[in-house]
């Protein structure tokens, strides 16, 4: 069983420093990074959140890696880059199996900040799975065991999908099926939803628009 990592880089005040970070920090072996700051897009957000940058990666199973997270070695990693703004989440694959990924891909990362309506909410969730049938997707995480690293919540749950390509998940996202069950998401409860490109880009080539503190330029 695996673990992933879902860290979502909210604002940028010392690119220096996180630039220091990304030289610096070292992921425990055999770990997978699904996205490291790709190029993406806010498909949804129910509140006023700001993104950055989008890190998703499979890792070992939940104990492990919060215990490389509190490691002295990635402590003084972290260190670097004090002063930017995360919300770091872990959150268990659950019993699915972990096969291995498409050559490209993209992922639609679904954050539940509040429940406002449980019914509703529940709807969704018994329905939405159904409309990723015939689709070339797989559930990578579906609300697992979850647990704030790093970040103010809160956060109910986590849901990530993989799909083939960027056009592929935007066209299920924008598919009448899911538009039909997104109502009951939407009355149900907040959400923060963000489509990436999969791959890891050169350290000079991440979030451009962030290379000045504060930048607003347009994704």
């Amino acid at each position: 069983m695996s673990s992933y990592l879902v860290y979502i880089c909210q604002a940028v005040k010392n690119r220096a420093g996180l630039e220091r970070y990304w030289q610096v920090a070292r992921y425990p072996e055999n770990i997978d990074v699904l996205a490291g700051y790709a190029p993406f897009e806010v498909i949804d957000a129910d509140q006023d959140e700001r993104v950055e940058g989008v890190v998703l990666a499979e890792f070992p199973p939940f104990e492990q890696t919060v215990e490389w997270f509190n490691s002295e070695a990635y402590v003084q990693a972290r260190k670097n880059r004090e002063g930017n703004e995360y919300l770091g989440m872990l959150v268990d694959s659950g019993d699915r199996p972990i096969s291995k990924r498409s050559a490209r891909a993209a992922y639609v990362v679904f954050v539940c900040r509040e429940i406002v309506d449980q019914e509703e909410l529940n709807t969704y969730w018994q329905r939405v799975n159904g409309t990723l049938v015939g689709q070339s997707a797989r559930v990578l995480i579906d609300r697992g065991r979850l647990l704030i690293l790093e970040g103010r919540g809160p956060v109910e749950g986590v849901t990530v999908y993989e799909f083939p390509s960027r056009d592929a998940a935007r066209s299920w996202y924008d598919s009448v099926a899911y538009r039909e069950v997104r109502q009951h998401r939407k009355k149900g409860a907040k959400y923060l939803v963000i489509l990436t490109e999969d791959g890891v880009p050169p350290v000079e080539q991440r979030m451009p628009h962030t290379r000045v503190a504060g930048s607003t330029t347009p994704r």
